[in-house]
Order: C-alpha cells, then structure tokens, then sequence
C-alpha cells in the first residue's frame, strides 16, 4: 500500500505560479481517511476488514492531481517539462521513502529472523520502484505470509512510481498529437476554454475499465490474489479513473492565476450533485471499509473498482467544495494525518513486523491487540518527525538547499546527521550482507526433506502393511477451547475416545500432558493435537511443535487441526502445521480452517469456537485424516488464511 506522492505544491498564501493546482485543504483530510484506514487494517484487522481500500483512495488522489498539475503546465506554459516533472517527484518521494528504507534494514537486520530474510532483494527491488513485480517474482503472499516482508508496503509505492514515470509522456504525447491535428486544419478537439474535450476522459475511462476487467480475468476463485492486487496492469484503475476525472474538471485556461477546477464550467457541474455525489460515495467507502474481505472473490471482480468509483465521487464533492463531505475533510485532525500521510504509510508496517516478531518472542505474544498499540505508538512519532525534518524541507527547497543549511548548521547538526547517516548506511550493508536467504519455516522443511531422502531407501523396500480405522479407545484428543467444545461430537463419533480440551491453552501445555500419559501408558496411538487459536507454537519456542512430534515417536499417528481464526498470528499457526505434515510421515492434517471458512453458520458470534453444526464439520475433519491414513492416501490442504 501506498500514499500519495502527487502533493499539491504551493501553500494556500503563495502567488499562483505556471503549473501550480489550487490548495485543497480537505484534499489532505481525504489523504487523512485513506492512511487511517491503512493502519486500522495492518494493526487491528477485525475493527476495519476492508481498511485496505485506503490504497484505493490513494491511487485515485495520486491519478487526479499529477493529471491536473500535468493539464495546467501545458495550459500555462504551452509545454510539460518532463525532466522537471520527475526531479519534482523525486524530492517529493525519495527522502522518506529512502530514510525509512535504510533504517527499516538496518533494524531488520538487528532484529533477525525472519523479517530480515530476502533483505537484498527487498531493498533493491524498493529502490529501482519495483518492490510489487519482486514480490511477485519471488511468490510473495500479501494475504498469508504478512510479516516475513518488512517492506511489502512499498509495491503501492512502486505502482504510483510506475504511473508517474509512464503517464507524463502519455499525456505530453496527446498535446503534441492535438497541436499537430490543428497543424492540419483539422477540427478543434478541444472546449473553448482550453479545457480537453470529451476524448481523454474516454480514453481514461477506458483504461480503467481495461485494468479492472484483467484484474477480474487474472483473478482466480479460491487461489492466493496477490498478483492481481499487486499488478501495476491489473490494479491501474484507481489512478486512471483519477485521470478522468482531471480532465474533467481541470481547466486549459492559460492565465497562471486561473482557477484550475472552475464550479461553473465542465461536463460535472452542479454543487447540488457533486454535494450528493460526495455523500454517497463516503457512504459506500464506509460499507466497503467494514464489509469487504481482502481475500474475498468479489473484491477483485469489481470491489476495488466500486472503492474507486466512490472515493472520484467524494474527491468530487471536495473540489468542488459542495456539501458536509469538505467540511468533514477540513477539519484540523483529517488534515493533520493527510499531511503526514505518506511518512506514516512508510514507517508504521515496518514497526508491525519488527515489534511483532520480538514480542513473538515473549509472553506477551498473547496479548493480542499489543503489536497495533505498540507500533502505533513508534510510527505516529516517527512520521510526524520526518514529515517535518526531511519531507516538508526538501520538498520546499530542494537538496542543494538544504545541504547548504545543513553545512552551515552548528557542529553537532553539520557533523551528527552525516555520521547518523553513514552509520544506518553501514548497519542496512551488514543487515543486507548477513540476510537469512530462508526462513526459519523453510529451513525446518529442508532439513526434514534431507532426513527423509535418507530413509526413502528403506521405506520403498518395506511392505505396506493393512490399516484399519480406530476404535475410539485408541485415539487420545489434547486442545484448546475449540476442541474441548466438540467433545460431545467427538465422543458420538468415536465412543471411548479419551478428550483432554481447556480454554486459553497454549502449546506449551501439550509436553507434561503427554509426559504424564506416557509414564501411565495412557497415550493411545493415535494422537489428535488442536492447537494454534492462542498462538503457534513457536510463539513458546522454535522447536516446541518438533520436540511434541519427537515425544510422540513415530509409530504413532498424529492428527493436527488446522487452525482458524483471525487473530494476527493465524498465518503463522497455520503454517507450522501444514510444514509439520510435509515434513513428516506419520502426521497427518485435520482441515478444520477451510470447513470453517467455507460456512459461517459454524462458527459462534465470535468467529472461533464452532457452533453444534461447526463440531460435526471438525469432527468429520479429524475423520478425513484418519481416513488418509487408513487409504495411505495424504493429503495436505492449501493455505487457508482467516
């Protein structure tokens, strides 16, 4: 996700300049709901499901002022410096973007494990504006593997990076195609005013309409969307749909002291319409924001498009200065997080991966909403301070400006921030230089695979003997809350099964359970584990889960359910127990996740714990492994997600 780097240049007080868009101070409180929205989503998912979408509102921002500012340079000056447009963009985007970068390696790398995997090719990919085709390339998961990419953030970034080095010329090259239609004497395309006729608007309404309907081509039911979300060609639409409405409402006049968004004049005039149209767009973004599922299949067939069309509707409503919307946007709080928007996008996903991954470490793991308020509490300060000491600057006066400030600043500034900056330099290098190429997942999973080509030998020579499905007084079930409340079910399905379920228990709980059952030859051989809902169970240790398999030995056969829920640390609870059944023969997976997320009748009010429906699909769950066990037939199930 990403923020706006399309700033509108001159402060409210400033004589109007060639090339300059007038200030819109609820534009920066629209920026305000879009960043807001971003972080509930990252920090605390369940309160804003959809709050993703403030990418969405982003791209729109972004495509309707770079094509306005683009529309007035050409009106005003008869040009569009290209060159100028991009060193602009670059002061604009480059010291945060880059500051954030740096400091985010350099503390990967101080952190360990697993956010610091892949660092080079993070870093590299981030910089050359390509972070979203990267992650592509390398089969990043956006949806399952949030936290292994410290940087996954930036592919929004990269997209808007994309469009303002592609688009400019496009448009320089539709000017330059008009003036040679007039060359000809050919009919005038454009509106007395100077404004575009209804062609661009067309054409950029087409784009877009284009972008979205590959988006829903590419996009396949059931299947990981990451690269549909992540495309610059599958997710264009909102910067487009932006440029349309640029066109629209943007002004050719040539006087410099033009209004570049007049009220009277273009095809979307009215304040009584654009006061509604702004009205029900934030009303559709607030039902999108709580309603649409990130990895639901409408949401890439049309969902985004609609989050798109309706923040065009609302940034209608705010041009025009028309109805409660603006008024609603203009307020000092909305315009203060706008402000800091894009500093705030940058710093807070990295404090979430880091703060999560040493707290993952601690008991504090279990704390649930712990990671948000932290993170919160480092980002809010972080983007407020670099907004002010590197964005606002050099955006205003340029590098050389302010590197001759800096120069004649006292010793402790003119020495301390080179050497702070040579220092994060030096600490991103050795981060980079030191990066786990796997992560700890995937190193179990190799050295599983290592131990198992070992024994392929004697396994291919031994006789496959005949299994029968268990008794009931041959299967032992240990869990969480979720299993102890199908007890009832498990019992009706296999009478004399022994269940041992608490609420809250963790899998730290799972080694003296099994020691004491072992010492009174209680442990039957067949061992039904549900855990994860409180946490995976590396969360207690790296090693716990294989230490569990190991206690078990490997003549038992061991059921592990797959999880579900939506607290933060799900994806990595799935993952430990569909890496544990990869890894080894005799344990087997009980796809709980994907029966629950197929049906919400299974589930209770607060979406964990299954309803008396819900414990006959766990159960027939656990019966499905057993009967891959008894078939000789495995299975391992696809990642779920929550």
């Amino acid at each position: 996700m990403s923020t706006t780097a399309a700033a509108q240049d001159a402060p409210a007080a400033a004589a109007p300049r060639p090339g300059r868009i007038r200030r819109v101070p609820a534009i920066d409180g629209l920026r305000g709901l879009a960043v807001a929205a971003v972080v509930a989503y990252h920090f605390f998912r369940p309160v804003l499901p959809g709050g993703y979408l403030g990418v969405d509102v982003f791209f729109v921002l972004s495509g309707f002022l770079i094509t306005s500012l683009l529309i007035r340079e050409h009106a005003t000056t008869g040009r569009i410096d290209l060159p100028r447009f991009w060193v602009r963009r670059v002061r604009r985007i480059l010291p945060a973007a880059v500051l954030v970068l740096v400091a985010g390696t350099a503390a990967a790398g101080a952190v360990g494990g697993d956010p610091a995997v892949g660092l080079g090719l993070q870093f590299a990919g981030t910089l050359a504006f390509v972070n979203n085709w990267t992650q592509i390339a390398s089969a990043q998961s956006y949806f399952a593997d949030q936290g292994v990419q410290v940087f996954a953030h930036y592919w929004s970034l990269a997209v808007e990076e994309q469009f303002y080095i592609l688009w400019p010329p496009l448009v320089a090259g539709g000017y330059l195609l008009l003036r040679r239609r007039r060359g000809r004497g050919r009919r005038r395309v454009d509106r007395p005013d100077g404004r575009f006729g209804r062609a661009p608007v067309a054409l950029a309404l087409a784009g877009a309409a284009a972008s979205a309907a590959w988006m829903a081509r590419l996009h396949l039911p059931g299947e990981d969307p990451t690269r549909v979300y992540y495309g610059t060609d599958t997710h264009a639409f909102g910067l487009l749909l932006g440029a349309a409405l640029a066109f629209a409402l943007t002004t050719g006049a040539p006087s410099p002291v033009a209004d570049s968004w007049p009220q009277d004049r273009g095809p979307l005039r009215g304040r009584a319409a654009a006061a509604v149209a702004g009205v029900a767009g934030l009303g559709v973004l607030a039902v999108l924001f709580v309603l649409l599922a990130d990895t639901a299949d409408i949401t890439y067939r049309g969902g985004l498009a609609a989050a798109s069309a309706a923040t065009a509707a609302v940034l209608l409503s705010v041009v025009r200065g028309a109805g409660p919307v603006p008024a609603l946007f203009g307020t000092a709080v909305m315009r203060w997080l706008g402000e800091r928007s894009f500093s705030l996008y940058l710093w807070h996903w990295p404090a979430m991966v880091l703060i999560s991954a040493v707290l993952a470490r601690t008991p504090a793991r279990e704390v649930p909403a712990l990671p948000g308020l932290l993170a919160l509490a480092v980002s809010l300060p972080a983007a407020h301070w670099s907004y002010r000491w590197v964005e606002t600057p050099i955006r205003r006066r340029g590098y050389r400006a302010v590197a001759a400030e800096l120069a004649a600043a006292a010793p402790r500034l003119r020495l301390g921030v080179p050497a702070t900056g040579v220092a994060l330099a030096a600490a991103a290098a050795v981060a980079i230089a030191t990066a786990p190429q796997q992560t700890r997942l995937e190193a179990d999973l190799a050295a599983a695979a290592a131990t198992r080509d070992r024994a392929e030998a004697a396994e291919d020579a031994a006789v496959t003997e005949h299994r029968e499905l268990p008794e009931g007084d041959r299967i032992t079930a240990i869990g969480d809350s979720v299993l102890l409340a199908t007890a009832e079910a498990l019992r009706e399905e296999w009478p004399g099964i022994y269940v041992d379920g608490a609420v809250s228990r963790h899998w730290d709980a799972v080694p003296p359970i099994l020691e004491g059952m072992e010492a009174a030859g209680t442990l039957d051989p067949f061992v039904v584990l549900g855990f994860g809902t409180n946490g995976p169970a590396a969360g207690a240790g790296e090693d716990l889960l294989d230490r569990i398999l190991d206690s078990l030995g490997e003549d038992r056969v061991v059921v592990l359910v797959l999880p579900y829920g939506d607290r933060w640390y799900m994806p990595e609870a799935e993952a430990e127990v569909l890496a544990a059944a990869r890894a080894r023969d005799n344990v087997y997976v009980a796809d709980w996740c994907h029966a629950a997320k197929a049906d919400r009748d299974r589930l209770r009010a607060d979406l964990v714990h299954p309803t008396p429906p819900g414990a006959v699909a766990y159960v027939a769950a656990i019966r499905r492994a057993l009967d891959q066990w008894a078939e000789d037939d495995k299975e391992i199930p696809g990642v779920c997600g929550t």
